[in-house]
C-alpha cells in the first residue's frame, strides 16, 4: 500500500524547517511517552479524543463519536486529547476502517499503547478437551465465547465490540454460505447446553462476535504469562496488513498492545503489521502469502503482493538467467465466496504463465518445475520448524535443500535463500561446539553474501527479516573476522540509509571505527592451547533461531 505523500517540491529551507520540525515533534513525543510512564501510563489523561481532528468525514458520526469515547478509555498512548496529532481515521474500500500517520515516525518508536476493550484469556487445558471433543475442528472458533466473563464484561462493552470491529458482510446476507453456515449451526448448540451463554447472546449475534473475534483478535501465545493478555482493542484493530509492514506488536508487562514502528513512517501513511508475524514466513511467494492469508478472507492488495514477486524467481528454460517471474492474473478477492467448502488453491490459483525479465521469453505454468517447487516449499520450513537434533545432521539436512533448490529453481528463488540462511545459523552452532567442520571459511561468507544480496534485493522494505541476517553476519564476522564487508554489508551503513541497524550492532558491543565504519567488539583472547573460534565463543554463541510465523 502506497504511501500518502505531499508531492511538492520544497526548497532547501523549507527542507530545513520542516525536518527541524519534524525532530521537535518526536522529541517532544518522546518526552510525553516518559512523562506517561512516569504517572503509571493512566488512560484518560490529556483529555478528551477530539472526535471531528482524528476521525475523517467519511466516518460515520455515530461510529466516530464510539470509537474516541473507547480510545478515551483504553489508550496508555497517545493521550486520548492528543491521538489526532499522530493518527485519524477513515473508512475506503477495501480496507474498511483503517488508521493513518499524521506524524513522522523513527524504527524504535512507540506508535500506540492501549488496554483491551475485552479481553479474551486461555481456558483450562480441561474445558479446551470437553469443547475438542464436542465440537471437534469448531472447538478453536467457538472459544471465546466461553472463555469471556459477560457479566463482568458488561452490555456496553458488548456492543462496542459488535459495531466497532470489521466482520464478514456475509454475516448480514440471506445467504451465509457452508462455512458460516456450519459456525452458526454451531453456534445454537453451545447456546443449548451453556445456559449462562443463553442468557446473554442470541445465535446471530454470538456468530458475529466469533467472527469478529476470529478476525480482530491480538494473541501472543509464544511469550509465557502473554496468553492471558489476548483480546480486542479499539485503536490497534484498525492498523492494517502489509507483507512489507511498517510496524511490529507486543504485550508489555502489563498486559497493553503496543505498536512500534520498525522503519520510517511518513505522515499520510498506512500503518502496518503483519497478519501472519513478523517471521520468515513474509519472504515466501506472494501465491503463499496470499493463500496463508486467504484463512482470514482476503486476497491482499499490499505493495508486495501487487508488485512482481522477486521472491519466486527461476531460472529461464530459454537464457538460464534466474529473471523467471509469475504473472499473476488480477484479483482483489471481491468475487471469490470465501464461505465456500472449496481449497484454497481453487480460490487464489497460481500464476498461468511465467515471463522471462531478461529476454521476454514467456512460458506455460505446465512447462515449469512447479511440482518440485512446491515440494521445497513446504519441505524448507518443515525443516526450520522442526526441533534441533544435533547442528551437523542439521546442516547436513539443509546443505542439501540447498543443493536441491539451486538445481531445481535455482538461487533466486525464497526456497534456496531460507535453506542458506538456516544453514548459516546451523554453522555457527558448529563453530561452537565441534572439532571439526565440513565447510570452508569462504563457504561461510559466500553464503552469507548471496543471502544479504538476496533480501536486499527480493524483500528490499522487510527489516524485520533482513535484520537476522545481519546479526547472524555480524556474530560470524566478530568469530571469524574479516568486518561486516567480508560477510554483506556496509560497515557503515548496514542495512542501506533506509533502516536503522547500527545501534542494534553497538549494543552488542561492536564500536565505531574510521570513517563512520562499524568494527566487531574486541574479543579476549583464549586461555591455555584451545584457540580458534570453537574457544572463543563456546558459551557466547547466539544460534540466531529467526521464527517461521
Amino acid at each position: 500500500w502506497s504511501c500518502l505523500k505531499e508531492g511538492a517540491i520544497r526548497r532547501p529551507a523549507e527542507r530545513r524547517s520542516a525536518m527541524q520540525s519534524a525532530r521537535a515533534l518526536q522529541l517532544q513525543r518522546r518526552l510525553l511517552e516518559q512523562s506517561m510512564e512516569r504517572r503509571g501510563g493512566a488512560g484518560g489523561g490529556g483529555g478528551a479524543v477530539d472526535i471531528a481532528a482524528f476521525a475523517d468525514a467519511s466516518v460515520p458520526r455515530d461510529t466516530a463519536a464510539a470509537l474516541a469515547h473507547w480510545a478515551g478509555e483504553c489508550l496508555r498512548w497517545p493521550p486520548p486529547g492528543r491521538l489526532h496529532e499522530f493518527m485519524e481515521v477513515r473508512i475506503q474500500h477495501p480496507l474498511g476502517l483503517h488508521a493513518l500517520s499524521r506524524s513522522s515516525f523513527d524504527p524504535g518508536d512507540l506508535v500506540l499503547s492501549e488496554d483491551a476493550l475485552l479481553r479474551i484469556p486461555r481456558l483450562p487445558n480441561t474445558v479446551l478437551g470437553q469443547l475438542k471433543r464436542r465440537f471437534g475442528p469448531r472447538s478453536p472458533f467457538l472459544l471465546p465465547a466461553i472463555a469471556v466473563d459477560w457479566q463482568r464484561a458488561g452490555e456496553d462493552v458488548r456492543q462496542a465490540v459488535l459495531s466497532l470491529f470489521w466482520a464478514h458482510p456475509l454475516l448480514d446476507a440471506s445467504e451465509r454460505g457452508p462455512l458460516l453456515e456450519e459456525n452458526f449451526l454451531a453456534c445454537k448448540e453451545l447456546l443449548e447446553m451453556h445456559e449462562p451463554l443463553r442468557a446473554q447472546w442470541e445465535p446471530h449475534d454470538l456468530l458475529r462476535f466469533l467472527n469478529i473475534a476470529d478476525l480482530n483478535i491480538h494473541s501472543d501465545s509464544t511469550v509465557p504469562g502473554h496468553s492471558d493478555f489476548s483480546g480486542l482493542f479499539v485503536v490497534g484493530s484498525k492498523f492494517s496488513h502489509s507483507c512489507a509492514p511498517n510496524c511490529s506488536w507486543s504485550f508489555s508487562e502489563e498486559g497493553y498492545l503496543q505498536y512500534r514502528a520498525i522503519r520510517p513512517i511518513a505522515p499520510g501513511e498506512l500503518f502496518t503489521f503483519s497478519y501472519v508475524g513478523n517471521g520468515m514466513s513474509l519472504v515466501m511467494s506472494t501465491l503463499g502469502r496470499r493463500r496463508h492469508l486467504g484463512s482470514l478472507w482476503f486476497v491482499c492488495q499490499c505493495s508486495r503482493c501487487l508488485g512482481p514477486d522477486l521472491t519466486r524467481r527461476l531460472q529461464c528454460p530459454e537464457c538460464g538467467a534466474p529473471k523467471l517471474l509469475p504473472q499473476y492474473a488480477e484479483q482483489d478477492g471481491t468475487s471469490i465466496d470465501w464461505t465456500a467448502a472449496r481449497p484454497m488453491s481453487e480460490m487464489i490459483p497460481d500464476a498461468p504463465t511465467w515471463s522471462c525479465g531478461l529476454c521476454g521469453s514467456v512460458f506455460s505454468k505446465d512447462n515449469l518445475p512447479l511440482e518440485d517447487e512446491a515440494q521445497l516449499a513446504e519441505h524448507v520450513p518443515s525443516v526450520m520448524q522442526q526441533e534441533p537434533r544435533s547442528a551437523a545432521k542439521d546442516a547436513q539436512a539443509l546443505a542439501e535443500l540447498r543443493e536441491q533448490a539451486a538445481c531445481t529453481v535455482g538461487t533466486g528463488h525464497w526456497t534456496w535463500a531460507l535453506a542458506t540462511f538456516a544453514w548459516l545459523q546451523k554453522c555457527l552452532l558448529l563453530l561452537h561446539g565441534s572439532p571439526t567442520f565440513r565447510f570452508s571459511e569462504r563457504d561461510l561468507q559466500t553464503a552469507s553474501i548471496a543471502v544479504a544480496q538476496w533480501l536486499e534485493e527480493s524483500t528490499p522494505g522487510n527489516s524485520e527479516q533482513r535484520l537476522p541476517a545481519l546479526l547472524l553476519a555480524a556474530q560470524l564476522a566478530e568469530d571469524l573476522g574479516g568486518g561486516l564487508d567480508a560477510w554483506g554489508y556496509d560497515p557503515c551503513r548496514p542495512l542501506g540509509g533506509r533502516f536503522e541497524a547500527r545501534s542494534r550492532l553497538l549494543a552488542r558491543g561492536w564500536r565505531p571505527a574510521a570513517g563512520g565504519a562499524l568494527a566487531p567488539p574486541e574479543a579476549a583472547e583464549p586461555s591455555g592451547a584451545a584457540a580458534g573460534p570453537a574457544a572463543r565463543g563456546a558459551m557466547g554463541a547466539r544460534p540466531f533461531r529467526a521464527t517461521w510465523g
